[in-house]
This record gives structure tokens, sequence and C-alpha cells, in this order.
């Protein structure tokens, strides 16, 4: 395993480590938008699943729930 191995692998460590860390906030997904009901795509692989449609339902629902 030479340098540039090593820094590979780190850099994948590092990134598995930032994505649990990028855990959501607030209320669980359903599958559709918490705001409008809009049905909602699938979660992707490593990543949250959607609450929102888009930042302007994610918007209106953190105005209304404050």
């Amino acid at each position: 395993m030479d340098i540039y191995d090593r820094a590979t692998e780190r850099e994948e460590q590092d990134r598995e480590l930032a994505l649990k860390r990028l855990r959501p906030t607030g209320p669980d997904a359903t599958g559709w938008c918490l705001n409008c009901g809009a049905d909602l795509p699938a979660q992707q692989p490593g990543m949250p699943a959607p609450r929102w449609c888009d930042c302007d339902c994610r918007n209106d629902w953190e105005r209304d729930h404050k």
C-alpha cells in the first residue's frame, strides 16, 4: 500500500463519517412532502430521505412549526 492508496482510504473513511453525521433533525420522512403532501422520490443511497418537495415547502413548514 503506497501513499496514494492510504490517501484514498482516508478520504473514503472521512466521507462515510460525514454522511453518518448528516442526520436530519426534525420530523421523520413519510414519502410525502410534509407541507403540501406531494409524492416524493425514493431515498438515494447514503443520503437522508427527503421530507419536502422543495425549499419553499421546507421554509413554509419550518415557519408554521416554530
